[in-house]
């Protein structure tokens, strides 16, 4: 009878365990549906910026490469300040930072879920070291542009939250050929690491919402 009640309690304790993981499971899952909802609402208004840069960067590309490059320095000197500043993104990654420095990674019992979400995990920090690939390309347009742009100018147009359009048409502040040439390869590379970023985002959009619904299915979660 000792032994029955015995082997009863340590099963009784096993279901208990048992039931408690599956619901920390099932909490951690919620969590990351939130988590990477947040990530496709921000990765979209990502690309959106993007793909506004993606226009000012041909305009500018457009002008510089004009005769009448003078008619146009109001648009110049604006498109050349404001493709500059870095679009950045960061993640929500809560619940996946939680699951692997908590060991709540044992928790998913679904291998494949576990493997989509590293799968996720490891493309977002992907996009993230990549940004330091374009951090460095907009360091050498700017080494340019401080060349090729008045400095006083560019002072002028920055405003509390924002910059704005010069006043009249200002001239540049050198129009060598061979600067305005050089001033054109670095916006085109930087055109280049932007596109790349845009297609990255898009990937991740792409891989949450296939995660999401993945997620919902095996979890039979709303």
């Amino acid at each position: 009878m000792l032994f029955l009640a015995v082997t009863l309690g340590f099963f009784v304790e096993n279901q208990r365990e048992h039931y408690a993981e599956h619901q920390r499971e099932l909490q951690y899952m919620r969590s990351m549906i939130e988590d990477l909802k947040s990530d496709t609402t921000e990765l979209t208004v990502h690309i959106r910026q993007r793909e506004e840069r993606d226009i000012m960067v041909d305009s500018l590309i457009y002008l510089l490469t004009q005769t009448n490059i003078r008619e146009s320095g109001n648009s110049i000197y604006y498109l050349g300040r404001i493709i500059s500043p870095p679009i950045s993104f960061f993640p929500n990654d809560r619940t996946i930072q939680q699951l692997k420095s908590a060991g709540g990674l044992r928790l998913i019992r679904n291998m494949d879920i576990s493997n989509s979400i590293m799968a996720y995990d490891r493309k977002m920090r992907q996009s993230v070291f990549e940004l330091g690939d374009e951090q460095q390309v907009r360091a050498e347009y700017r080494l340019i542009a401080n060349k090729v742009f008045s400095g006083l100018v560019f002072h002028q147009m920055m405003i509390s939250k924002g910059i704005n359009r010069p006043v009249g048409n200002p001239t540049l502040f050198s129009e060598n050929k061979a600067l305005i040439n050089q001033l054109i390869m670095e916006t085109q590379y930087l055109e280049k690491v932007n596109q790349k970023q845009e297609t990255r985002a898009q990937e991740l959009i792409d891989q949450a919402r296939e995660l999401i619904e993945e997620i919902k299915k095996q979890y039979h979660l709303k």
